[in-house]
């Protein structure tokens, strides 16, 4: 059957010409199984170019709608219907343990409320500002598809180089080297400068994702005890003293999990306390575009002697585009950029040239302070509702993504976990944070989610006796 090919309004040529097939397709004007035109027939019969046919079929076959078999052109297959996909994981049928925030909240489905997670909500980003990069990039074919750099892409090292110079840290551009994440970042120090059964220090409680992978690659991990204006001083010099660790991995800026930040005096003092017992100081800082400009920094204080600064655009940015970076002085960087090429050669160019396009467009930094407010403001909408509910706050951050609480007794965080999920309710009980899984009375909030009426009411249901005026109200605002 001949078929007419009309172009459809904001479509390309090809995007139309596949609409048009598909549509015939389902229609049953082209039915399953049958023999369609060829590459050369449809396009006198169209009137249009036989390489936008072509491409069109292509895409088609890629889709599942149409199969080519090697000299007698293409088929109908099936009117499109993809394979079985793999039934969707529960989050009710998921265990609360290591792995919970590791890879399982990564399959939650879509209704689930995922106050547990560790990343901003994706209407929260600048769809427009991505887009418009995706354009730009689209405008310069084959750019970002090679190996690239092995220290990354320059133009980014050199916008980088020029943020990090902001907050006072020494690095140019060749003292950078971009990376799949901060996770990678960090994975990377790990693997260049430690050993299995080396001594490490980690706060406790500390970023889950690297507890995890400190402990896979062998090393002992001794915690430093956090406080509301950062690690415990009196703890972190018993534990230097007493087990000479070669390495200190801290995030000392709105802390995950607890939200808090180093207070200027235990910055000095840890840096003083690295320089003391040449330890390197591991500085993960991925929240940087959240802190005032001019917020102090180890690597700053240091002149990047002792501390490896680590940081990502996944918190501002977009997380899936996975793009870090980490700075140090030339020999540390040196042994980075070896162990980056022989464990993984060059990072994604195209994602970085992606991250450059947002970066630079006149709007990011606008972007920036938008976020800022609107993470201000949801920390404390959070921390006046958990307070109504008589939940006791780690610390009170002005900024930042996560808050860490403690429920009223008699409260365990695993059981309000476990219950919570059934409801379609991701929370993080505060063991998934502390090494080796140490029990813990706290949870984890990321207060970017933390708005849905739902939550509240849940957790005012849960709450033990106590004044249900108060949890009423909370569950309202």
């Amino acid at each position: 059957m001949r078929l007419a090919h009309q172009r459809e309004n904001g479509m390309t040529l090809v995007e139309s010409v596949s609409h048009s097939i598909i549509r015939a397709i389902k229609d049953g004007q082209w039915p399953i199984g049958g023999r369609i035109p060829s590459i050369r027939q449809l396009a006198r019969d169209w009137e249009i170019s036989p390489f936008s046919v072509a491409e069109a079929y292509d895409r088609l076959v890629a889709q599942g709608y149409l199969h080519a078999r090697a000299g007698s052109g293409f088929f109908v297959a099936g009117g499109g219907k993809p394979a079985p996909a793999a039934p969707a994981v529960e989050l009710s049928a998921l265990p609360v343990d290591d792995h919970w925030l590791l890879q399982q909240v990564f399959e939650h489905d879509d209704d689930a409320l995922l106050v547990g997670c560790g990343w901003l909500p994706p209407d929260w980003r600048d769809a427009n500002a991505q887009q418009r990069a995706l354009r730009a990039l689209a405008r310069q074919p084959n750019r970002g598809l090679g190996y690239g750099d092995p220290r990354g892409l320059a133009i980014l090292r050199s916008l980088l180089a020029e943020k990090l110079a902001e907050k006072g840290i020494p690095a140019g551009a060749r003292q950078i080297v971009l990376s799949q994440g901060a996770s990678r970042a960090l994975d990377m120090v790990a693997g260049t400068f430690l050993q299995p059964g080396d001594c490490v220090l980690v706060d406790d409680p500390g970023y889950c994702n690297l507890l995890s992978s400190l402990r896979h690659r062998g090393l002992r991990l001794l915690g430093v005890p956090w406080g509301p204006q950062g690690p415990q001083l009196a703890p972190l010099q018993t534990l230097l003293e007493a087990h000479r660790p070669k390495a200190f991995f801290t995030n000392p800026w709105l802390h995950n999990p607890t939200g808090a930040s180093y207070s200027p005096s235990c910055a000095h003092q840890v840096v003083k306390l690295a320089e003391q017992y040449q330890m390197l100081l591991i500085e993960d800082d991925v929240s940087a575009d959240f802190c005032e400009p001019r917020s102090p920094t180890l690597a700053a204080l240091d002149g990047l002697r002792q501390t490896i600064y680590i940081g990502s655009f996944s918190k501002s940015v977009a997380p899936g585009l996975r793009v870090g970076y980490l700075a140090a002085d030339d020999d540390k960087l040196a042994a980075l950029l070896r162990y980056k090429m022989m464990s993984g050669l060059t990072s994604a160019e195209l994602n970085e040239r992606l991250v450059a396009e947002i970066v630079q467009q006149g709007g990011y930094r606008r972007q920036l302070e938008r976020l800022g407010k609107q993470l201000a403001a949801a920390q404390q909408r959070a921390q006046r509702q958990l307070r109504q509910l008589g939940w006791r706050l780690f610390a009170e951050p002005d900024n930042g993504l996560f808050l860490l609480a403690q429920p009223p007794e008699p409260c365990d965080p695993r059981q309000l976990a476990e219950t919570a999920r059934k409801q379609g309710i991701l929370l993080a009980p505060g063991h998934l944070f502390r090494p080796y899984s140490a029990d813990s009375a706290w949870l984890r909030f990321n207060v970017a989610y933390a708005h849905a009426p739902r939550l509240w009411q849940f957790l005012a249901e849960c709450r033990p006796v106590g004044d249900s005026m108060q949890a009423e109200q909370a569950a309202k605002e």
